[in-house]
């Protein structure tokens, strides 16, 4: 059974690998320069047991901007960037919005939260599953809709590499969502093409929508 990490572990081991990385990175541009700590400590307002500490990864709690005046002196440049890798975690109106569809689900049917792909090293994963006698149906939430496109784009992904099963896409229902799936309607169509009325009716009965759908709660 894979086991899905704690999203706070995993930003605090990830946030430990990299400062270990940018510390041995200013140790090398460090001794290629010929310079001391002491004089890398100097140069950059802090002091060379502090400059110790950055170059073996013992610094956790140490400002980026520290570590962007350190790179500075060396004469390395440190960006900060961000990449999409994974799902966010749900804010409370998403685990609200997904109550409200545990709450049309029969009691024999199973629900998990937070469901992971499978694949080893994806850090992807289902707002939720239902499941029953022989099937399961992955189920994704959205509170407010965006870039719709970009949206069936990434489910249309995680159905690829789950196996492509039937899933269910829950949507806030607001004016603002509305609109959006109305907008969007012909580059949904392919991948949900089931009414969410139907899917519902479905659940209702206990059994799994014959198609992807999108429902609106």
């Amino acid at each position: 059974m894979v086991t899905r990490e704690r999203r706070i572990d995993l930003g605090r081991r990830l946030a430990r690998r990299a400062l270990a990385k940018v510390g041995e990175e200013f140790r090398e541009a460090r001794l290629a320069a010929g310079l001391t700590q002491r004089q890398v400590g100097a140069a950059a307002g802090i002091s060379h047991a502090q400059v110790s500490r950055i170059e073996l990864g013992r610094a956790p709690n140490v400002p980026f901007v520290t570590l962007a005046v350190i790179a500075a002196v060396l004469g390395l440049d440190l960006p900060l960037r961000t990449f999409a890798s994974g799902d966010p975690i749900r804010d409370a109106a998403q685990v609200a919005l997904l109550a409200r569809l545990r709450a049309l689900i029969p009691d024999h049917l199973t629900w998990r939260s937070e469901v992971p792909l499978g694949l080893l090293g994806d850090r992807r994963a289902w707002d939720g599953e239902i499941g029953g006698h022989g099937w399961r149906l992955p189920v994704d939430a959205e509170t407010r809709l965006r870039d719709v496109q970009a949206l069936a784009r990434r489910a249309a992904l995680k159905r690829r590499d789950d196996g492509d099963p039937t899933v269910l896409l829950v949507v806030a229902d607001t004016r603002h969502n509305r609109r959006m799936l109305r907008l969007a309607a012909a580059d949904l169509a392919a991948a949900f093409p089931l009414a969410g009325s139907t899917a519902l009716a479905s659940l209702g009965e206990g059994k799994s929508p014959s198609g992807s759908a999108i429902v609106l709660l």
